[in-house]
């Protein structure tokens, strides 16, 4: 009797584990960033500009697709890697933009970190298609 399942090896395991524990840290920063930031803003009675809040609604529709993609990934890699690596340029792109004088920090904090994760899970996913069963 034949296995047909797929057995993955060592470095893709580790490709894949790195991927899901980096996003899945990057992800629960930036969901527990941006809650407290709306609620402690609430709290104080804090109200926006018209600007700050038509920024704080792109940042967070670029972070739930990258979340979105990072929770897709766990089950789907290659298509949530790719989810992952597209909202993750939209996120650095927004950050250089909107960013004041430390336009690359942002970047470093913001997106890449998903970028990566997205990428990881694509090479995890590339390799994983690669194998024979």
């Amino acid at each position: 009797m034949e296995n047909n399942k797929k057995t993955i090896d060592k470095t893709t395991k580790a490709i894949h584990w790195t991927a899901r524990v980096l996003g899945s840290v990057s992800g629960a920063f930036w969901v527990l960033a941006l809650t407290l930031s709306t609620i402690v803003e609430y709290k104080k009675g804090v109200e926006p500009t018209p600007e700050a809040k038509l920024e704080g609604t792109i940042l967070g529709f670029l972070v739930a697709i990258v979340v979105i993609g990072v929770i897709i990934a766990w089950f789907r890699e290659g298509i949530g890697g790719f989810i992952t690596v597209i909202g993750a340029i939209a996120l650095s792109i927004f950050a250089y933009i909107s960013a004041g004088h430390n336009k690359i920090f942002a970047m470093l904090t913001s997106g890449i970190p998903f970028l990566i994760t997205g990428i990881l899970f694509l090479i995890s996913w590339w390799r994983t298609k690669l194998q024979i069963p």
